[in-house]
C-alpha cells in the first residue's frame, strides 16, 4: 500500500487517461455511482460533519460524531464496518469528539474537548485536546493543545464543536489541523446583539477587528505529541468548519475548503456590495463554501478567482490525492438543497472539470456531479484504488429518493471516474 502525505485521502492514479496528471490534455470525465453501504443509524449521531481516513495498512476509520463517541472501522475496503469504542483514560468526564487524522507512519489522531465551560478557566471557555493512537484506536494518549497562545488572547473564547477537522502532514513530518474559534456564550451575553457596521470578524457580538470568529491552524513538530504554533485563516471572511488538503508535490501549497457566511444586518449597503462581489453571491447575505489556497505552509491564505460554491453550498470537504486529483464535496447550493455535489480537478486545482476538453480555472464554474440519490453532509473523500472513491454521507429522513431502509443512516457511497464519451 502506497502511503499518502494527505490525510483526507489516499493515493489516486489517473493512468487510465494514459497521461500524468500535470500533463492532461483532456479534462472530460464523468462520475459513476457504484453502490451504497449503510454504516450506522443517523439518530445516533450528534452532528453531521464527519471525518474519514485510510490507514497505511488499508483499514478505513470513520468518525461519525455519534453518542456515545466511537469510531467505525472497515478492513474490507468499506464493505462492512465494526464499532470501535473511544476511551480517553487521562481525560475526566464526557468528551465532544470531532476530527480524525492518520500520519504516514499510521498514528491515528482525534480532536476532542469538554462539552461544558470549565469554571476554573478564566481565559478560555473550553479545553481542546488531541489524542493519538499507535494501536489502531484501541488506546489513546491525550495532550492539550497550546491554544492559550493564539493571539490576541481574547477572554472567554471557546472552540466550535462543528466541522470535520482534517489533518495534513508536510514532507518534513510537520502535522497541521484546523479548528474554529467562537466567542463563548458569556461574551455574547455581556455584549448582546450589537447593531453596528461590519467589524471583522466578531461582528455578531460587537467585537473588534482584533477579535475573531474564524479558523486557526495548529501545528505539531513531534509527531502529534504536542500542538501549538497557531496561525489564523483569512479572517476577512471568517472561514469556519474547514477541511485541509496538501499538495503531494509541494508541501508548502495547501488548500482549505471552508464555510463563510454573514447577514445584511451586520453590513452597510456598500459593504454588502463589496462582499457580494468578493464571494460571487447574488444576494446581500451569504452562506456558502469557499476555497482558500496557501503557498507558505498555511501561514497565509488567499481565495482564488472563482473559489466559491453557490449560495448555501456550504458544509464542504476536500481531498487531494497523491497523484494530484482534487475532490471537493459540498451541499448542492440553494436554501434547503443538501444534495451532495462533487467538483473534480485532475491537475491539483489548476483546472476543474466542466465538460470541456480544457476544463476551467474557476472552481465555481466546474461541473457539480451528484453523488447518488442521497442528501446531507459528508466526510472528506478517500480514494480506494485507481480512480475509485468512497465518501461517507449523512442521510436525512426526508429524502424520498432514498429507499425506506436507508432513511436516517450514515452510509458509504462508492463511486468512480470514467473518461466522458462524446
Amino acid at each position: 500500500m502506497v502511503r499518502s502525505v494527505v490525510f483526507c485521502c489516499v493515493w489516486a492514479v489517473v493512468s487510465f487517461w494514459g497521461l500524468a496528471a500535470r500533463a492532461l490534455d483532456d479534462h472530460r470525465v464523468v462520475v459513476k455511482i457504484d453502490r451504497e453501504v449503510p454504516i450506522t443509524r443517523a439518530k445516533e449521531t450528534r452532528r453531521a460533519m464527519m471525518s474519514l481516513v485510510q490507514h497505511p495498512d488499508g483499514a478505513l476509520y470513520l468518525n461519525a460524531q455519534t453518542t456515545p463517541p466511537r469510531l467505525f472501522k472497515s478492513v474490507d475496503r468499506g464493505a462492512t464496518w465494526s464499532v470501535l469504542p473511544l476511551r480517553f483514560s487521562t481525560v475526566p468526564g464526557d468528551q465532544s469528539v470531532q476530527g480524525l487524522g492518520v500520519s504516514n507512519r499510521g498514528r491515528l489522531f482525534i480532536v476532542h474537548q469538554t462539552p461544558d465551560q470549565d469554571p476554573t478557566d478564566d481565559l478560555y471557555g473550553q479545553s481542546l485536546n488531541v489524542s493519538y493512537s499507535d494501536d489502531g484506536g484501541e488506546s489513546w494518549v491525550t495532550s492539550p493543545t497550546d491554544f492559550g497562545k493564539i493571539p490576541p488572547g481574547l477572554p472567554n473564547m471557546q472552540f466550535h464543536e462543528d466541522g470535520n477537522r482534517t489533518f495534513v502532514e508536510q514532507p518534513d513530518g510537520t502535522l497541521l489541523f484546523t479548528t474554529t474559534i467562537v466567542p463563548s456564550p458569556r461574551y455574547k451575553a455581556k455584549l448582546g446583539e450589537v447593531e453596528q457596521p461590519f467589524l471583522r470578524p466578531n461582528y455578531q457580538y460587537g467585537g473588534t477587528p482584533l477579535d475573531f470568529f474564524s479558523d486557526v491552524i495548529l501545528r505539531s513538530y513531534d509527531g502529534g505529541v504536542t500542538w501549538g504554533d497557531p496561525s489564523r485563516v483569512y479572517p476577512q471572511l471568517n472561514p469556519h468548519e474547514s477541511a485541509l488538503a496538501i499538495d503531494p508535490l509541494d508541501g508548502q501549497r495547501i488548500f482549505l475548503m471552508s464555510r463563510i457566511q454573514s447577514s445584511p444586518k451586520w453590513h452597510t449597503q456598500e459593504q454588502q456590495r463589496a462582499l457580494m462581489k468578493e464571494t460571487g453571491n447574488p444576494v446581500g447575505h451569504w452562506k456558502q463554501g469557499a476555497l482558500f489556497e496557501s503557498k507558505d505552509g498555511g501561514r497565509t491564505f488567499h481565495m482564488p478567482d472563482g473559489g466559491y460554491t453557490p449560495w448555501y453550498g456550504h458544509r464542504a470537504t476536500i481531498c487531494w490525492s497523491k497523484n494530484n486529483v482534487v475532490v471537493i464535496t459540498s451541499a448542492w447550493g440553494g436554501a434547503g438543497d443538501l444534495r451532495r455535489a462533487a467538483r473534480i480537478s485532475l491537475d491539483g486545482g489548476r483546472r476543474w472539470v466542466d465538460g470541456t476538453k480544457s476544463g476551467t480555472p474557476r472552481m465555481s464554474d466546474g461541473t457539480r456531479f451528484k453523488l447518488g440519490d442521497v442528501s446531507g453532509f459528508s466526510s472528506p473523500t478517500v480514494e480506494l484504488a485507481k480512480n475509485h472513491f468512497l465518501t461517507a454521507v449523512y442521510h436525512y429522513h426526508h429524502i424520498e429518493a432514498v429507499p425506506q431502509e436507508w432513511k436516517g443512516v450514515v452510509g458509504a457511497v462508492f463511486w468512480h471516474l470514467e473518461p466522458a464519451t462524446n
